[in-house]
């Protein structure tokens, strides 16, 4: 494995796509179709919560975030008129140009990160739909957390098994259908219960701006990644000259998204809206103690046990890319060794993961603010800078160098906001 040619995040918030071209040439709104499937996913479902962490002015950091994403992928786009023709236009290649070896070991550490980040993420949500199908039992002596968690691994372990991902895709396709009945249950709180009737009363409040408002940056962050499958999106195009204006309109068709599925389950839940919508759903309002909660549990529950085996994969290959090719060829390796890999990553997410059990919207954040913002960001920025710099006037540098430092500057408080609450978080569990 020469290169790092796999998707990011892309793999944690929607469906893992295949990066071979399509060669009869896919369609302006198949493409774009492509692009929302992709990159909307298990972050959809924090988007409420980003609200009660930020006040309603999260909605503002929201659509001045999806311009910034939505200019980094414009821009790395335009970096590939800059590498030679017979280049592949991967985002490994970018950075191998632009920074030269050091660049693709940048992109893979970012890789790593996001991958890893977003393979406890899948095991957070995992864990919390067993808790709501388990409805507060456990089993045997075993507490429902501790249920939740072995139950998890009786069928995830024998997955990591799995030597790729073909016996995963039909399951994984759940994913889109569990994020429309999501955006369909959120919607219908605003017709079923217009005045909170169904909630605690009196409802709980609301509040225009909170100092926590890093964090929400942090979760849109997460939920607006996945930039590294762009390229090969727009050479499966068959006009490739329409990929700029669908880019654009698919990240206003995810901005409106995103806005609104979280301004209205932070109207309906208020200052209780929990890291998950699906958590809410089932504890209270219209949906709750009925088939719909425990349907939408399953799915969510489905697609998240292929998405982490699949991720777990990734990082395998991932790993193995970064030793030099001769040793990296799999076929020399023997299984039990990749299924040694796979159990060592197994056991490190699923021992973060437990540890930050009851802080899924700061894992979220800081996957966001980590990983998610450099690779969606900070990188393809700075390689087009790089690539570019000898084109540009001075009025775009000064406006480039600007987006790199608002970006450096947006991680700095998004991560140490986060990893100060993940410390007091921890720090009251040990107390308890």
């Amino acid at each position: 494995m020469d290169e790092v040619t796999i998707p990011l995040l892309a793999s944690v918030s929607g469906s893992i796509p295949d990066l071979e071209p399509v060669r009869e040439g896919a369609t302006f709104t198949q493409t774009l179709f492509n692009v929302i499937n992709i990159f909307v996913g298990l972050g959809l479902l924090s988007t409420p919560y980003a609200y009660r962490a930020g006040g309603y002015i999260a909605g503002v950091a929201l659509l001045l975030l999806s311009s910034l994403f939505c200019l980094s992928g414009h821009l790395i786009v335009a970096a590939f008129q800059y590498l030679p023709v017979d280049a592949p236009r991967s985002f490994p290649q970018l950075g191998k140009h632009a920074l030269g070896i050091h660049g693709r070991k940048v992109v893979a550490v970012v890789a790593f990160l996001e991958l890893f980040g977003g393979a406890c993420m899948a095991l957070l949500v995992t864990w919390q739909q067993l808790l709501i199908l388990l409805d507060g039992h456990g089993l045997l002596a075993l507490s429902p957390v501790h249920t939740a968690v072995a139950l998890s691994l009786l069928w995830l372990v024998p997955m990591l098994s799995v030597g790729g991902f073909s016996r995963l895709a039909i399951l994984s396709k759940l994913g889109m259908l569990s994020v429309c009945i999501v955006v369909t249950v959120v919607y219908s709180l605003l017709v079923l219960d217009p005045s909170r009737e169904d909630l605690p009363q009196p409802p709980p409040g609301h509040a225009l701006a909170r100092w926590t408002l890093p964090q929400a940056v942090g979760i849109f962050a997460v939920s607006l990644s996945g930039h590294s499958t762009l390229p090969a999106l727009r050479a499966g195009m068959a006009a490739p000259s329409r990929f700029p204006a669908l880019l654009t309109a698919a990240f206003c068709v995810m901005a409106l998204l995103y806005g609104t599925v979280g301004a209205m389950g932070y109207w309906y839940y208020g200052s209780t809206t929990s890291a998950l919508i699906t958590t809410d759903i089932s504890r209270a309002g219209p949906w709750a103690d009925t088939a719909m909660d425990k349907l939408l549990a399953c799915l969510l529950l489905v697609n998240c046990s292929t998405k982490y085996p699949a991720l777990v994969l990734v990082l395998q290959d991932l790993i193995i890319g970064m030793f030099p090719s001769k040793v990296a060829t799999q076929g020399q390796l023997r299984p039990a060794v990749l299924a040694t890999l796979r159990m060592l990553l197994c056991a490190a997410s699923v021992g973060l993961s437990f540890a930050a059990l009851d802080s899924i919207a700061c894992v979220m954040s800081l996957v966001g603010g980590v990983a998610s913002l450099s690779c969606s960001l900070l990188m393809p920025t700075l390689f087009y800078v790089k690539l570019a710099w000898a084109e540009l006037g001075a009025a775009r540098r000064g406006a480039l160098l600007a987006l790199l430092g608002l970006g450096s500057a947006l991680m700095v408080f998004i991560t140490s906001q986060n990893v100060v609450q993940l410390l007091a978080q921890l720090g009251k569990s040990k107390g308890a």
